[in-house]
């Protein structure tokens, strides 16, 4: 069940205002609302990343469309993908032109998604890999969807930029059981339905050099930017 797909549906169609809970494997959780998925201009920390998308786009994991949108409204030909078919469903009301149910660790191009000049990683996408490994995964099939000469766009924060006591211990309790510190379990919470327990990633920006090294990628370009936030451009 995508509990977080089903909270962007609910707004899409002014059923709910009620907040979804996200809840990570020690007990800390935190409250967010969908509403902040559906904002017509880009977050502040992705203003700087979305200057260097060009050419034809491939949206990773384009949730409500809100990349989409703004694409569309640049004169951008991009493609959204989403696994949640709430998602897609939300991006398809909201009139965006090309957008499709997709797992991209998973499913084999059946030749609906043409190589890409840009392929983004917005709003913390890189987790989508699950872990450093998936990660690693992640890339690798990314890379056989970009065109030789073709980049990618990915924004994200460094755990490490905190000092939450809750945050840093549960770094060492990762550490302890052999997982890295970017490393993290957590389910979705929605008027009293509880999704199952997802893998994500969170690099840390020295992790995002060695995955790209690993994987056939280079970094070009990193800034860090306040609260551990960071944005890069990745070229073949």
């Amino acid at each position: 069940m995508d509990i977080f797909g089903i909270a962007l549906l609910d707004h899409q169609m002014g059923i709910s205002n009620q907040p979804y809970r996200i809840h990570r494997d020690d007990g800390w959780w935190a409250e967010d609302h969908a509403e902040r998925y559906f904002q017509p201009d880009p977050w502040p920390n992705e203003v700087p990343a979305l200057s260097n998308v060009s050419g034809h786009t491939l949206d990773i994991g384009c949730g409500a469309g809100r990349h989409l949108l703004w694409f569309e409204r640049h004169g951008i030909d991009a493609v959204g993908i989403d696994t949640s078919k709430e998602a897609v469903e939300v991006c398809r009301l909201r009139s965006c032109r090309q957008v499709l149910e997709f797992d991209v660790m998973s499913d084999a191009n059946d030749g609906r998604l043409s190589k890409a000049d840009t392929i983004t990683l917005l709003g913390n996408n890189i987790g989508i890999g699950g872990t450093f490994v998936g990660a690693c995964t992640l890339f690798e099939r990314l890379k056989d969807l970009a065109k030789p000469d073709g980049q990618m766009i990915v924004t994200g924060i460094d755990v490490t930029a905190t000092d939450n006591p809750k945050h840093l211990a549960y770094h060492e309790q990762n550490l302890a059981a052999g997982r890295r510190r970017s490393e993290m379990k957590m389910r979705f919470e929605y008027k009293g339905q509880i999704g199952p327990w997802i893998s994500w990633h969170h690099p840390e920006t020295s992790e995002v050099d060695e995955i790209a090294s690993l994987t056939g990628w280079e970094v070009r370009k990193l800034e860090t930017l306040e609260g551990g936030f960071f944005w890069a451009v990745l070229g073949q």
